[in-house]
């Protein structure tokens, strides 16, 4: 029992030494920041003392008192901190701002400015986060507060996304860390309670966020060691916003370059669908439909291809390059030695575009073929031998459409005049 007892005591001698050490750690934080405080408020102008400037050599002596404060664990959590942080930093920006508006080529004045902005904006978003905790502060004096702060929190936030823009067009991988590092405070102040209940009939929240979700985009995509779930991320996050096209532009190029076709058709369906019924898209959905043709032909994926196939003949048949669309899905049926078909699709197109000697000679060439593999049949030659006269008299000073094929089907149909006619671009003579 009596050795219960002296371990009970030492235990409880211990408890009493650690919160009299925890009791004086809070002490001293407190302490800290008050001085902090204080110091910030004999420095700032103030008439009743004669202060007309604010007094910066005081001032500094307030900011590493602060930014202790700011990380300590007895006062990181309370919203005074951030508050007096806040109000100190709004010192350095506005001072600094003028020195970047007096000298604005100045590289070293400008990087300390968006230090200091962005500390100040976080700041801000810190000091209101803990605001809404506070069960003592009147609601209308939380307003105030939230107002006054989300005002400051404002100018630092545009300057914010100014320097991302900056440096995500930048081709330093330095610049390029910074431009991610920025974009992404920004789109956390603006999502925070602070800023979204923000208006201003000269700035639209939204729109901003959408500007650093496509810098953020690039500047990530510009650093090769960006993982692959990062770039598809924030790719991603990008197609909710007006540059939905530039972002799926961006990963069909990202998966081209690993020459991952699965990814890139991925992307391709998914833009065609998410692009559809905006005019202004229009055109950039006609070339990624195009695109996604091209690579289910050569990737032989024969379904996919045909159901592109008909999106283009229903939607894009006006567009210039429609008529690839008709010759590849002739060609997938003359590959197939659906020769009737492929010369029916041929002739469909050239109804519908004229002007297209491709076509015709592609119709040509499918009645050859299938004249050749069905016997030769009187009929069938007769058919090859009209496509390819239709040909030459639409395309009369290019021989090498017609010439030797009217030789070869002229000879095998036992019409030696006619084929004499023609014996001069027969190639084997």
């Amino acid at each position: 029992m009596v050795g219960l007892f002296l371990i009970g005591g030492t235990a409880l001698a211990q408890d009493k030494e650690a919160l009299k050490a925890e009791k004086e750690a809070r002490k001293a934080a407190e302490s800290t920041f008050k001085k902090a405080r204080s110091t910030y408020e004999m420095s700032i102008p103030n008439q009743q003392y004669g202060r007309k400037e604010t007094d910066f050599s005081r001032l500094d002596t307030a900011l590493p008192l602060i930014e202790e404060a700011m990380t300590n664990e007895y006062t990181k959590n309370e919203a005074p901190t951030w508050k007096v942080a806040a109000d100190i930093y709004q010192e350095y920006y506005k001072v600094q701002e003028n020195a970047v508006k007096a000298d604005p080529d100045n590289d070293q004045t400008k990087k300390q400015f968006i230090e200091t902005a962005a500390k100040l904006l976080n700041a801000c978003v810190k000091y209101d986060s803990l605001l809404n905790l506070d069960p003592k502060m009147k609601a209308d004096e939380k307003k105030a507060q939230h107002t006054q702060y989300q005002n400051m929190a404002v100018n630092p936030a545009g300057q914010l996304l100014q320097a991302t823009q900056n440096f995500s067009n930048s081709e330093s991988q330095e610049d390029l860390k910074l431009a991610t590092k920025y974009a992404e405070q920004f789109l956390n102040a603006m999502n925070s309670s602070l800023m979204t209940d923000f208006k201003n009939d000269r700035i639209n929240i939204e729109d901003w966020k959408s500007y650093a979700k496509a810098f953020r985009a690039q500047a990530y995509k510009g650093l090769p060691d960006t993982p692959e779930e990062t770039i598809v991320a924030v790719y991603e996050e990008m197609m909710q916003t007006n540059y939905k096209p530039v972002a799926y532009s961006a990963l069909i190029s990202y998966y081209s370059d690993k020459d991952n076709t699965a990814k890139v058709c991925k992307y391709l369906d998914e833009a065609i669908d998410a692009l559809k019924g905006n005019d202004e898209w229009k055109d950039t959905r006609s070339q990624f439909a195009f695109m996604l043709m091209q690579r289910q032909f050569q990737g032989g994926d024969k379904e996919g291809f045909r159901k592109t196939i008909q999106l283009i003949k229903a939607e894009f048949a006006d567009n210039e390059n429609a008529v690839n669309a008709y010759l590849m899905e002739g060609q997938m049926a003359f590959e197939d030695k659906e020769y009737d078909k492929a010369k029916g699709i041929f002739l469909e197109a050239k109804d519908k575009y004229p002007n297209e000697s491709r076509c015709l000679l592609m119709a040509a060439r499918s009645a050859w073929m299938k004249a050749q593999v069905g016997g030769s049949k009187k009929p069938d030659m007769d058919e090859a031998i009209k496509l390819f006269k239709q040909l030459e008299a639409e395309n009369p000073s290019d021989p090498e459409m017609w010439g030797e094929a009217l030789y070869i089907l002229y000879n095998n149909t036992q019409q030696m005049n006619l084929a004499a006619q023609y014996k001069k671009y027969y190639k084997a003579n």
